[in-house]
């Protein structure tokens, strides 16, 4: 947990409902360069008009946005997925500490991030951002083409879309169901070279807004009935289509070593190392760790099963 109390505060990010800000280390800190910081999400859930009648107080939903973003970005690294570093963080605000997560600026100096929904609107005039219209994986293909992986990575010289295939394998294992336009992109160097952009924003995988209470009930019934409802809502595709669909249609279409690679991935990642990660985080619940743990496993024999 990375306390910000002694680092610089910068500007607000535009954007979403949450209350994310941009952090600067200080000289000779291990953690150079500017952080987005996300404050860990908690929001009142609406009582029942019977529970308001009795003067009850609202029930407090708190959001796992925060570690889900670190476990993410630790499984990232396991299957080689280029992902922005992340980390748990805490600052004081108020006279009240908050905890969320801080992930590293992606883009080098003067280079240029611009989302998949630019792509997709210069390309499909049809294309529309809010009901994800045209978010396709032959879309993605399309408007990817003759751009290279993401820069200092060991991709940087991979056609963009067999990496962004592996970006949607790694959604499939750790159910993200929020792979919309806007969380994915390209970067610009000074020079015009565009790259894609590493893998980022991944807050809302393995059920991190469900709550303590909800994982658990899941966990005492049935997780891969749960892990099987994970659709690719944010995909221009049949309503059913699941994240397992989405991976394996992009894998369809990647070339032969792309595909060969990404398997060998997924396949040579050990239970017990997945584990380590999910124990390793503070703070968690036990069912929580639990739930986090069987989906990995449901996810990764699903994927392994069609890929």
């Amino acid at each position: 947990m990375v306390d910000l109390s002694s680092w610089v505060r910068g500007e607000r990010e535009p954007g979403g409902d949450e209350q994310k800000r941009w952090y600067k280390a200080p000289s000779g800190s291990e953690h150079e360069g500017h952080w987005l910081f996300k404050p860990r999400r908690i929001k009142e859930v609406p009582l029942s008009r019977e529970r308001l009648e009795h003067g009850e107080s609202p029930d407090v939903l708190v959001r796992g946005n925060d570690w889900a973003e670190k476990i993410a970005y630790e499984l990232a690294k396991l299957i080689e997925i280029p992902s922005v570093v992340t980390e748990l963080a805490s600052l004081v605000r108020e006279a009240e500490t908050v905890v969320g997560s801080m992930s590293r600026d992606m883009r080098p100096m003067d280079w240029q991030l611009s989302s998949g929904a630019t792509l997709l609107a210069e390309q499909d005039e049809h294309f529309d951002a809010d009901t994800c219209r045209g978010h396709t994986v032959e879309g993605i293909n399309t408007v990817l083409d003759g751009i290279t992986g993401p820069p200092r990575s060991s991709y940087e010289h991979w056609q963009a879309f067999d990496v962004f295939v592996g970006y949607l394998i790694f959604d499939a294992w750790i159910a993200n169901t929020d792979r919309h336009p806007h969380n994915w992109g390209v970067l610009q160097a000074p020079n015009g070279t565009v790259y894609l952009a590493p893998s980022f924003d991944h807050g809302s995988c393995l059920g991190s807004g469900m709550g303590d209470d909800n994982r658990a009930r899941v966990l005492a019934r049935d997780v891969a009935a749960w892990c099987e409802k994970g659709r690719a809502r944010t995909f221009d595709m049949p309503r059913r289509t699941t994240l397992i669909d989405v991976a394996a249609a992009g894998l369809r279409t990647a070339q032969l070593a792309a595909r060969t690679h990404w398997r060998h991935q997924l396949s040579q990642v050990e239970a017990q190392v997945c584990d380590d990660v999910v124990d390793s985080v503070p703070e968690l619940s036990g069912p929580t760790r639990s739930f986090i743990k069987e989906v990995l496993t449901i996810n990764r024999r699903r994927l392994l099963d069609v890929i």
